[in-house]
């Protein structure tokens, strides 16, 4: 498919396959995200892969995916979904033999190819973290490019200048390959001006409370224990409690997609600076998010991981 067949058909109401690949213990906006897609009935969500991250949260990048890893599990048995769930790789690409025999060992990686490489549809690979797994996949596996497309919620809006942020910065080599090397992208850029990028998607304790009213598992662990367990403000301080939201946005894409203002153009390059290299020629095609709608996405969201109960 090219990549304006790739737009039209995510604007279709074709169910779409799908893997999330997640930093699920990094920040709990992936957790939202993943119920989500699980709960959309535009997707068929059939594994979810545990990526990389190092943060305060844990030890370095092994154990942030080892985290990521039982967090995932704890989330499928939260809502009920028996979802098969991939340890990712435990260390950014150096693009050197080590590094690549370690990712070819890595199952997220080889999920991924396996699933592209049997499906008789395109695979849609929505990437809520550094985007290790899937640039390992592709180098392994060049073929596979031709069944995938890349959803990522990473990088700074284009009139940033500065393309990095903490989603390329986990893997900066990922993120360099991922937008060079002609895998179909849709990119869900963070942060920009006013009302752009996925920076809009914020919540507080009020839209959590008057989302999820009742007493089911879900309703607690998606109201009070997880936002809880990740942010002491939560209990602290809940008149004045707020938290990103941003990885919903990797859903919603697929599930409300005229919620997006969407645009095919050239994919930048990212140098080694971090900043955006625009306009220089031979770049690949990729479809780029300007803003999207907070409302609808929040309200779709909440509604599909309700619809879990």
């Amino acid at each position: 498919m090219t990549i304006y067949e790739i737009l039209d058909d995510i604007r279709s109401d074709r169910v779409k396959k799908v893997i999330v690949d997640s930093d699920t213990y990094n920040e709990m906006d992936d957790q939202y995200a993943i119920a989500y897609a699980i709960g959309c009935i535009k997707l068929n969500t059939v594994s979810v892969n545990a990526t990389l991250f190092n943060n305060p949260r844990c030890d370095g990048f092994k154990d942030g995916m080892e985290k990521s890893y039982a967090e995932i599990l704890h989330l499928l048995s939260v809502i009920g979904r028996d979802v098969p769930a991939y340890k990712g790789c435990a260390a950014p690409l150096t693009v050197n033999d080590e590094t690549m025999r370690e990712a070819d060992m890595a199952p997220a990686v080889e999920n991924i190819i396996k699933t592209a490489r049997e499906s008789d549809e395109i695979v849609y690979v929505i990437a809520l973290a550094s985007i290790t797994n899937i640039a390992a996949a592709i180098m392994l596996a060049p073929d596979i490019k031709e069944k995938l497309c890349v959803i990522w919620v990473g990088c700074n809006c284009l009139e940033n200048g500065a393309g990095g942020e903490f989603n390329f910065g986990q893997d900066p080599k990922a993120g360099q390959y991922v937008l060079s090397c002609g895998v179909p992208l849709v990119l869900l850029p963070a942060i920009g001006d006013v009302g752009h990028g996925t920076q809009v998607l914020i919540g507080n304790k009020c839209n959590l409370d008057e989302a999820f009213t009742g007493d089911h598992p879900i309703d607690r662990f998606f109201r009070d224990d997880l936002p809880s367990s990740c942010d002491i403000e939560y209990a602290e301080k809940p008149n004045t409690w707020w938290h990103v939201f941003w990885d919903i946005a990797g859903p919603a894409v697929l599930s409300i997609p005229e919620a997006f203002d969407l645009e095919v153009m050239d994919a930048p390059r990212i140098r080694g600076d971090w900043t955006y290299a625009i306009g220089e020629s031979d770049r690949p095609k990729m479809i780029y998010m300007h803003c999207l709608n907070r409302e609808k996405v929040m309200r779709d969201a909440f509604e599909k991981i309700n619809s879990l109960k």
